[in-house]
C-alpha cells in the first residue's frame, strides 16, 4: 500500500483526543469495497485480520506492507531487510553532511523504547520522559536528481471543503442576526454575501498550475503543503537506506546534521518497491515478491 501522509498506521482509535484523524483502516476498507483486495488474496484469514508490518508515522508516507501472517511480519522487521527512504530536507545539503549520515550520527531516543532493552519489569515507569544517546549504524546515503513536475491545484476542492465544514457546524440553537431564523449563525446564513461566494455556478471554479522539483517516480502530495522556494528557501532530496527502525530515526538523523525533514517517502522494503503507485492505492503482491523478501 502507498500510505498517504496525515494517516495513522492503525485500524482503530486507541486514544482519547483528536479522534477526527484518518486511519489506515479507512483505506483498506475502501480497497475491499472497490474489489482491489478480497478474501481470496488472504487464504489463511480474511480482510478483518489484516495488520501492518512495521509503522510509518503520521507525517510520513510511502510503501507499507499489509499481511495476515504474523510470522511474515516478524521476518520483515529484521535488520537483514533494508528500507529505503527518499527525504526532502530544508536547505541545500552539503557533501559533508551526507558523509556524516553515511558514517552514522548521534541522535536522542526515548529511553522507554523497546529497541533499547528497557522493557524490564518496573523500569519503564522510572525512565519515562527521559532520553538516551544513540549512534546510528553506517548506511547508504546519496543525493537524488530532481525534475520539474506540474502540480495542478483545483480551488473547487478547497471551496467545497469550506462549504462542507460550514454545513457540518450548523448545530447552533440560537437565532441568526441576519435573517432572524433559528438554527444557524449569521456568518453561515444564506443571505450572507460571503457564503454566497462559496456557491458559484458549475464551471466557474478556477484552476491554477505550479511546478515543483521532485525525484523521478514521486508525485506531488495531496496532503502535504508544497514548499514555496521563493519565500522559504531551497530544498534538497536525498536517499537514505537503513536496516534499523528506531523511533522517527530518519527525521532525527537529518536534524542531527542541520537539515530538517520536510517530506519523507519510503520507496523500498527489501526488493519490494513503490513502483509508481498512487496515494492510498492497495495492490496484492505476487508470491515471487514475498519469497524474495523471506
Amino acid at each position: 500500500m502507498y500510505k498517504p501522509a496525515k494517516v495513522l498506521t492503525q485500524f482503530m482509535f486507541n486514544h482519547r483526543k483528536r479522534r477526527n484523524r484518518t486511519l489506515l483502516g479507512d483505506y483498506v476498507n475502501a480497497a475491499a469495497l472497490a474489489g482491489d483486495i478480497g478474501d481470496d488474496d488472504f487464504p489463511n484469514s480474511n480482510i478483518s485480520g489484516i495488520m501492518a508490518i512495521g509503522r510509518l508515522d503520521e507525517d510520513s508516507e510511502g510503501l507499507l506492507l499489509l499481511t495476515t501472517d504474523g510470522k511474515v511480519s516478524e521476518r520483515l522487521r529484521r535488520r537483514s531487510v533494508e528500507k529505503e527512504y527518499w527525504v526532502q530536507v530544508d536547505g541545500r545539503i552539503t557533501d559533508d553532511a551526507i558523509e556524516r549520515l553515511r558514517r552514522g550520527v548521534e541522535i536522542r531516543l526515548p529511553s522507554s523504547s523497546s529497541s533499547l532493552n528497557h522493557r524490564r519489569r518496573g523500569y519503564d515507569n522510572e525512565c519515562r520522559g527521559r532520553t538516551v544517546n544513540y549512534t546510528t549504524l553506517p548506511c547508504s546515503v546519496h543525493r537524488l536528481e530532481t525534475v520539474m513536475v506540474e502540480k495542478t491545484k483545483n480551488t473547487e476542492t478547497k471551496k467545497q471543503e469550506s462549504i462542507t465544514t460550514s454545513e457540518r457546524k450548523r448545530k447552533f440553537k440560537g437565532t441568526c442576526n441576519k435573517c432572524g431564523k433559528d438554527g444557524h449563525k449569521s456568518h453561515e446564513c444564506d443571505q450572507n454575501p460571503v457564503f454566497d461566494y462559496l456557491r458559484p455556478e458549475k464551471g466557474d471554479w478556477e484552476t491554477t498550475s505550479s511546478f515543483v522539483a521532485l525525484p523521478q517516480g514521486i508525485s506531488p502530495s495531496s496532503r502535504v503543503a508544497t514548499r514555496d522556494v521563493a519565500r522559504h528557501g531551497p530544498t534538497s532530496w536525498i536517499s537514505i537506506a537503513i536496516a534499523e527502525g528506531k523511533n522517527r530515526q530518519v527525521r532525527r538523523m537529518t536534524a542531527a546534521v542541520g537539515h530538517a525533514t520536510l517530506r519523507l517517502v519510503r520507496v523500498r522494503i527489501g526488493p519490494i518497491v513503490l513502483d509508481g503507485m498512487n496515494e492510498g492505492e492497495v495492490r496484492t503482491l505476487a508470491q515471487s515478491d514475498i519469497d524474495a523478501v523471506l
